[in-house]
């Protein structure tokens, strides 16, 4: 049995919060999609040509505020889909296409311009906790997990509680090594957050859009909730 939780600290200080959840299993995420990457191919160019204006969005204000409110800069620790947005904006933009899943994940990213990120249940093991760190936790950054980090007290993780292994620091920011998603991966936790006014629409949407997705090229067994603050707590078989 596995669990997903939203701390009440977090709903308490971000009450129109909503984290679009979808546990998907028996992933088949080896192999290439051209039908997949295409989608991803377009979405990038729509975005190259019809950018939106990073300043003034609403969709990228909420969650430089969010950032804000825990103490995060996030002009130099943007959010992870501001990130991406600045980054398939320019003209002839390009990014890899690591896996399905992954590819999955950037696609509703872009499109919507939400945080989609998703772990390795597997490789995380116990209960997956969004929490104010205490700054005893441990991060290993993706790509680099020999150079071992701590979260600032008051920082927003995503942390497995057990081993106090931090899956995701500055909430959105840089994900971690050891519960990435690899072409071996067939559990997992995918995260849709949704923030600011009548989000709560939007975030089903692409919850659903992403459960769809890996439904139909990786064929998986997916199951779809939203954690809220009258339901903070999600507990799902392996």
């Amino acid at each position: 049995m596995a669990e997903i939780r939203i701390h009440k600290n977090i709903f308490k200080e971000y009450p129109t919060f909503r984290r679009g959840i979808v546990v998907a299993k028996k992933i088949q995420n080896h192999g290439h999609s051209q039908e997949l990457e295409a989608k991803l191919n377009q979405a990038i160019a729509q975005s190259a040509t019809q950018p939106i204006d990073i300043k003034t969005d609403i969709r990228i204000i909420v969650w430089n505020q969010a950032h804000r409110q825990f103490d995060s800069n996030p002009n130099k620790f943007p959010p992870a889909h501001c990130a991406l947005l600045k980054r398939v904006q320019k003209p002839e933009a390009q990014i890899p296409f690591i896996n399905k899943v992954v590819a999955i994940m950037n696609y509703n990213s872009i499109t919507d311009v939400m945080p989609v990120g998703g772990d390795d249940v597997i490789q995380a093991g116990g209960s997956l906790e969004l929490c104010y760190a205490n700054g005893g936790e441990i991060f290993r950054p993706l790509g680099n997990p020999e150079n071992v980090e701590h979260p600032y007290p008051g920082e927003i993780i995503y942390v497995v509680s057990e081993s106090e292994e931090v899956m995701c620091r500055r909430w959105n920011w840089r994900n971690g090594h050891k519960t990435r998603i690899t072409e071996d991966t067939h559990t997992i936790v995918m995260n849709i957050d949704g923030l600011g006014e009548d989000n709560e629409a939007r975030t089903i949407v692409t919850r659903d859009r992403v459960a769809g997705m890996l439904e139909e090229f990786c064929h998986a067994y997916t199951i779809t909730t939203m954690l809220s603050p009258s339901q903070p707590v999600y507990q799902f078989d392996i």
